[in-house]
């Protein structure tokens, strides 16, 4: 995904500072779904709200800054993704998106048409292309995981994918198993039967810089909640796509540039200062001033990876040998998240024994239907989630297991 060297280095202590949310005792270990808004963003989001922030398109002040709001937020998922402004679609949420996407995509999929789904994909991706896929007869043909590993093995797509073949998906990083799959590899065989590769950026901008180019996306959807930011989202297209999409839109296109042609209108701009907020957090993550934001964000990513990672591997070690516990997966291209069952024990049932014990975790079926129905969790309700992030303490790490070991031993 692009990671380089370089001097790095994360102070933890300083970034919990940077929370409000932590000054509480709690242990929070459910960023991997409900990310931590630091304060820079929640001040944003506010910022924004008292100047009373009008929709973009009119020569009206508040129309005006609401438009520099827009072009601040495609900058930084632009410096976020490495990626060209120009190609940055912002709207209320990347499935909201992507459903305007897979619209314009299926218009012009002809009967017997096929598309490569993946079981490591979210909800927000797999739904829209089924839906889209009955009502225009095109054929769904599915990447399975290794149950083993959790991975999304790359050598299936030599069969999966053909000259029908209309879009393939993947999820560069999955909550549930943290699986990185071979994107780069699965989009060049993608690529070399003309099919379009949409890319689920998952909880990867966390934990390892990205470059759009690099992994062969054509579309790639990024949250901005996965980042601690409002709830917003992007899609970033690969240069030219907007335009050749373009083509298949039967809307008046009126004086809409090719890329305002697939916002969802409203803009969310009372959020989109908080969107700019959040990927400015993340690159301050490391204190090193040097560079562009571009390279702050890789210094800042590559840091809290590093850290974050050599707490998960102990987190992951002691949950492994815990009686009763089944880890989705044991993939060694993850991310530090995981999902788990406990036998006996509904995943509200533990999320409910670690609340009290001061450990917050996220649980249930949470957008990840068919990755859950692939490892059989979906038949107890889901999985436990939690996820390793910036701000976690190897003390929150101790308290999570201790509180562990005692449900395990009841």
């Amino acid at each position: 995904m692009g990671v380089r060297p370089g001097v790095i280095g994360v102070d933890v202590a300083r970034v919990r500072g940077l929370y409000p949310t932590l000054a509480t005792r709690t242990a929070q270990l459910d960023g991997s779904f409900a990310a931590l808004q630091p304060e820079s963003v929640i001040r944003a989001v506010i910022a924004t709200l008292r100047s009373a922030p009008a929709q973009p398109g009119s020569r009206s002040s508040r129309s005006q800054q609401s438009a520099t709001r827009v072009l601040r937020a495609r900058r930084a998922v632009a410096d976020l993704v490495r990626a060209d402004p120009a190609d940055v679609v912002l709207g209320q949420s990347a499935g909201s998106l992507l459903q305007r996407f897979v619209s314009l995509l299926a218009s012009d999929w002809q009967l017997g048409d096929e598309i490569v789904l993946n079981r490591l994909d979210a909800d927000l991706v797999t739904q829209p292309f089924t839906r889209a896929a009955r009502n225009r007869g095109t054929v769904v043909r599915w990447a399975e995981v290794d149950l083993d590993t959790g991975d999304v093995p790359a050598w299936q797509y030599d069969e999966l994918v053909g000259r029908r073949t209309r879009v393939v998906t993947v999820s560069l990083a999955n909550p549930a198993t943290g699986t990185v799959p071979d994107v780069r590899a699965i989009a060049d065989l993608a690529h070399e039967q003309g099919a379009l590769v949409v890319v689920d950026a998952g909880v990867a901008p966390l934990y390892a810089p990205i470059d759009t180019e690099a992994l062969g996306a054509d579309l790639l959807a990024v949250s901005a909640t996965v980042l601690g930011g409002p709830t917003a989202g992007a899609v970033v297209a690969r240069p030219g796509l907007l335009d050749e999409l373009g083509e298949l839109d039967d809307a008046p296109a009126a004086e809409r540039s090719a890329l305002q042609r697939f916002e969802n209108f409203p803009l969310p701009v009372e959020l989109l200062d908080g969107v700019t907020a959040a990927v400015d957090h993340l690159a301050d993550l490391d204190e090193n001033p040097e560079g562009t934001r571009r390279d702050r964000l890789v210094r800042s990513v590559t840091a809290s990876a590093r850290y974050a990672g050599g707490l998960f591997a102990h987190l992951d070690a002691e949950l492994r040998e815990l009686p009763g516990v089944t880890v989705l997966g044991a993939s060694e291209r993850a991310l530090p998240v995981t999902a788990y069952t406990v036998a006996g024990c509904s995943p509200d049932e533990v999320g409910a024994f670690l609340q009290r014990h001061d450990v917050s975790v996220w649980t249930g079926a949470s957008g990840l239907s068919e990755v859950l129905r692939a490892f059989g969790a979906d038949e107890f309700g889901g999985a436990v989630f939690l996820g390793v992030m910036p701000h976690t303490t190897a003390g929150e790490v101790e308290q999570f297991v201790d509180a562990m070991r005692q449900l395990c031993r009841r």
